[in-house]
């Protein structure tokens, strides 16, 4: 789907419209209006990737330390983790902060780091328990994220993926058939009615999701692409956090599908 480019400061060229919901042209229109047209021009791509960059060494960091927050008891031979009490503020955060990222303007640097520093010590608590199970799975996902991550950037910069409006509008309609599908699954679960293809590991299963990683990395694109519009096109440079924060969410999507996938094929 193609739509009108916002005007931060010259015109820019034609701009395809992310379907990431922190990464859309709307998105950045309003955040700049809100904040006013008087603001100096200067994001650049290079500049939002790095932010990203810091990002991740944050999420990262935060996942280390709720890692280490999870307690190990052996009760009759058998190693139980226990989760932290502060668990659900971390949820709580999360979300606070993703709202927050909708009105946070020129203070989206403070909004980005904080939902870095919530999710990735929610992250690495759940990490401590899939490791448990799953010995060396979170580190074979990790890897595999920026193994995908980096062959898609640079499948992108080499110009063999073209983000297009129909590339963008086949993306979209596979996120909105999946998160049909989730909440169908979710309001069915609470009559007795499971799915259990979406959580089994049969092939059915295995099959599923590695189509939820597929579609993950496809998002990547249209994100990469939006980000090098919106600075061709002048956008404040406060706005470098504002496309660093979508692209981590991104990002972390990408890597949450990885590691449930490798779960089910380690479940076999």
């Amino acid at each position: 789907m193609t739509t009108a480019s916002p005007t931060f400061g010259k015109t820019p060229a034609k701009q395809e419209t992310s379907n990431n919901p922190a990464l859309n042209q709307q998105a950045f229109a309003r955040t700049v209006e809100r904040t006013g047209s008087k603001e100096r021009a200067g994001m650049t791509a290079i500049g939002t990737y790095l932010k990203t960059g810091i990002l991740l060494l944050i999420l990262v960091a935060a996942g280390a330390w709720g890692w280490s927050q999870v307690r190990i008891e052996t009760i009759r031979g058998i190693e139980i983790a226990i989760q932290p009490a502060w668990t659900w503020l971390a949820f709580l955060l999360t979300f606070v902060f993703a709202i927050a990222g909708i009105f946070a303007g020129r203070f989206m640097a403070l909004v980005a780091i904080g939902y870095a520093l919530a999710q990735g010590a929610l992250l690495g608590v759940s990490a401590r328990y899939f490791n448990m199970e799953w010995d060396g799975i979170v580190g074979q996902a990790i890897v595999a994220t920026i193994a995908v991550f980096a062959a898609t950037w640079l499948i992108y910069t080499l110009g063999f993926i073209k983000v297009t409006s129909k590339f963008v509008m086949g993306v979209m309609i596979a996120m909105g058939g999946l998160m049909l599908l989730y909440l169908t699954a979710w309001l069915l679960s609470l009559f007795g009615v499971r799915f259990n293809f979406l959580f089994a590991p049969t092939p059915l299963g295995i099959g599923f999701a590695v189509l939820v990683v597929i579609l993950a990395a496809l998002n990547l694109p249209i994100d990469f692409e939006f980000i090098k519009q919106a600075s061709r096109a002048g956008a404040p440079k406060y706005m470098e956090w504002y496309g660093a924060f979508g692209l981590m969410l991104s990002i972390i999507w990408m890597y949450v599908s990885i590691l449930r996938l490798l779960a089910l094929l380690r479940s076999r």
